[in-house]
């Protein structure tokens, strides 16, 4: 690649629903398309991403069957690699990985993009990985990986659009939740620890097969005036800014892209002690932790944070600058082209 050229980055997504991987890649995607670069996206079928992607770029297909036994899978990726010509290929999920090509048909450079502990043999057609926490790029590393060709490079997020709803709820006694209906959620553990915080709301904001669950679990508890269900947004800061305290209460967490929404969006976050919000919450520096599905451990946390007002505010003041030290857009994008500039050579 000559110096000053363009980049050529193809991405292929082979992520179907909306999830943190997902929402990521849309946000990255975008940002790039913004930069002196060219960009082609690849994605599994999914009409609302498919239509909102073509609004903001100008290169996307959609593929249906998207897995390494379609022929037609195959083919387009494969028609797509040799009529672009790309310097990098970015994969999004294991089976955009698998998915690939067995051989190369220019100087392409395959980069795998991981957000959790995946089967490193789905990247045996990569040559680089990216990792989104530390911990995944050690877990790559102790897999058998060349140390010099894994790299870590967080999430951003988008900054706060100051929008607000008017949810009929006391900001000032509302705890907040986002993400998929899942059980690694421990969305089960929070609506349940509602009844011993008398005085509080909650908000939960998702999509999955678990809503019945929580719904029957509110009917349980006779929460359902204190507690609001909505399907996902593209719009939290509308969500963010209507509490006072967002709660990750997951069981299995790799990384935790709403803890640094929360920090983005100048909320205190209480999260559950596991892998990735561990790494990213220093206790009582910028947020606080408590024990995975330890009911009255996150009880104890809200009544404190809630309690402390100068706990709380520090708390906010420091989770809000390393949001803008390590989470904006314009660090991200810069890092990841970067990395790629510099692998091309």
């Amino acid at each position: 690649m000559e110096k000053n050229s363009k980049l050529k980055i193809l991405n292929i997504m082979s992520g179907a629903n909306s999830g943190g991987a997902e929402n990521f890649f849309e946000r990255l995607t975008i940002a790039m398309e913004k930069e002196d670069l060219e960009q082609k996206v690849i994605i599994r079928h999914h009409q609302k991403r498919f239509d909102y992607l073509n609004t903001k770029l100008k290169n996307v297909k959609s593929i249906k069957l998207f897995n390494n036994f379609n022929p037609f899978c195959q083919s387009v990726i494969e028609t797509s690699i040799k009529e672009f010509m790309p310097d990098i290929i970015l994969t999004w999920m294991n089976r955009a990985s698998r998915t690939l090509p067995n051989e190369k048909f220019g100087p392409e450079i395959v980069v795998g993009r991981l957000g959790g502990y995946y089967k490193m043999k789905n990247y045996s057609k990569c040559d680089y990985l990216i990792a989104n926490t530390e911990d995944i790029k050690n877990y790559i590393i102790d897999s058998g990986w060349d140390s010099n060709k894994v790299t870590f490079i967080p999430n951003f997020v988008n900054p706060n659009k100051k929008t607000k709803l008017d949810l009929k709820f006391d900001k000032k006694k509302t705890l907040i939740a986002m993400g998929r209906f899942h059980e690694n959620k421990g969305f089960d553990v929070l609506i349940k620890s509602l009844s011993f915080l008398p005085s509080y709301n909650l908000i939960i904001v998702g999509q999955g097969l678990l809503k019945d669950l929580y719904e029957e679990l509110i009917e349980k508890y006779n929460l359902k005036e204190r507690v609001k269900i909505f399907g996902w947004t593209d719009d939290i800061s509308s969500f963010l800014n209507s509490a006072s305290i967002l709660v990750c209460p997951s069981r299995h967490e790799p990384f935790g892209n709403i803890i640094i929404d929360g920090w983005a969006h100048k909320i205190p976050v209480i999260a559950a002690n596991v892998s990735g919000p561990s790494n990213l919450i220093k206790e009582k520096i910028n947020g606080l932790k408590f024990e995975k599905e330890d009911i009255f451990n996150l009880v104890e946390k809200v009544e404190e944070i809630q309690k402390n007002k100068k706990l709380k505010d520090k708390i906010i003041k420091n989770a809000f600058e390393e949001y803008s030290k390590k989470f904006t857009q314009e660090i991200i994008v810069k890092k990841y082209i970067s990395f790629f500039r510099k692998i091309i050579k």
